[in-house]
């Protein structure tokens, strides 16, 4: 019986490894992390051309970005309890908002870009009980001060949650359904959730409980014990079979909450050189997870890396990711 099931799966993998999904150009936005960009780029008060805001404003204005998923870091946010800081985000959102961008904004214990856990120090010293209280206090704040802007159309609770990655763990499901169930209470817009692409399995239950379901999407990885590897093993099918529940089935809303576009390296993109980054993430490695990406069935994908081509472009000298970019915007 063992064998009959063992068979029965290679004959599966084979059909999807080699029937060849049809391909639909897709829309692009792109995530933007302000810690990240600050991290590569500087600060806000960095001259012209080379600060997070000028990264930012790059996006909107030279690439044209009108798709943006933003993140409110609760560590930036409340930097001490019970005191609030929105002078950045606000900044951010109203940007977009003069551009007529339309926001999909990331909050939560778990949010996007390296370690994943941002959160604040003085609650880090709380029990588990007690640091949730004061996180659904603080996205209750987050949601009131946002829910009546009109460049915010969906809310994204959690990135990955059901990932273990960088310094966090799973997000307790308790947690979870209290920010959703609190999301529902406040405001009316969707409810984004997402699942890691190649290695989440919580994507079937989290697309039922979405009202936007969102996957990762990346190709060329680093892993710990094995270095650099390529996912070559994962047909698009993959997830056409996560389009077709989510999208088909469940009737949701889905989308490529990370399509890959920088390198994946195992320390700060500034500190490793610039040959071994380029070696792993250029154009036309760009091009072939666009292409791939373009056969997944899903329509829409918000790019990774838009701090690193800005940086890349700013910092180094090298537009080349940055014009890769715009032509993939521009479906050239």
């Amino acid at each position: 019986m063992f064998w009959k099931i063992l068979i029965l799966l290679a004959l599966i993998v084979a059909l999807l490894t080699l029937s060849v999904p049809g391909k639909q150009n897709l829309e692009y936005g792109a995530t933007f992390s302000q810690k990240f960009s600050e991290e590569l780029n500087g600060g806000s008060d960095a001259k012209v051309g080379a600060g997070w805001k000028q990264n930012y404003l790059a996006i909107l204005d030279d690439l044209k970005i009108k798709d943006l998923r933003l993140v409110a870091y609760w560590d930036l946010i409340e930097p001490a309890e019970g005191q609030f800081d929105f002078k950045d985000l606000d900044w951010q959102i109203n940007e977009a908002e003069k551009r007529g961008a339309k926001i999909i904004l990331a909050m939560g214990l778990k949010v996007p870009r390296w370690p994943e856990c941002h959160i604040p120090d003085w609650a880090k010293g709380r029990d588990a009980s007690a640091r949730a209280g004061r996180l659904i206090k603080y996205e209750e704040i987050l949601i009131n001060r946002y829910k009546d802007n009109k460049a915010v159309w969906a809310w994204q609770v959690e990135n990955e949650p059901y990932f273990p990655f960088g310094d966090c763990k799973i997000v307790p499901p308790a947690i979870l359904n209290a920010e959703i169930k609190q999301v529902k209470a406040l405001d009316s817009r969707p409810i984004v959730l997402t699942d890691a692409g190649e290695l989440g399995f919580a994507w079937p239950y989290l697309a039922a409980k979405s009202d936007i379901f969102g996957t990762t999407l990346y190709r060329y990885i680093n892993n710990r014990f094995l270095g650099d590897i390529r996912y070559s093993l994962i047909p698009a099918y993959y997830f056409r079979i996560k389009a077709l529940w989510a999208g088909k089935i469940l009737g949701k809303q889905i989308l490529i909450s990370e399509l890959q576009a920088e390198p994946w390296v195992s320390e700060s993109l500034a500190r490793v050189p610039l040959e071994k980054q380029e070696k792993t993430m250029n154009p036309e490695i760009f091009k072939e997870i666009i292409n791939y990406a373009e056969r997944s069935g899903f329509p829409k994908a918000y790019l990774w890396g838009a701090e690193w081509w800005y940086w890349m472009k700013e910092k180094q000298g090298r537009p080349e990711m940055w014009e890769a970019a715009r032509n993939a915007i521009s479906n050239l």
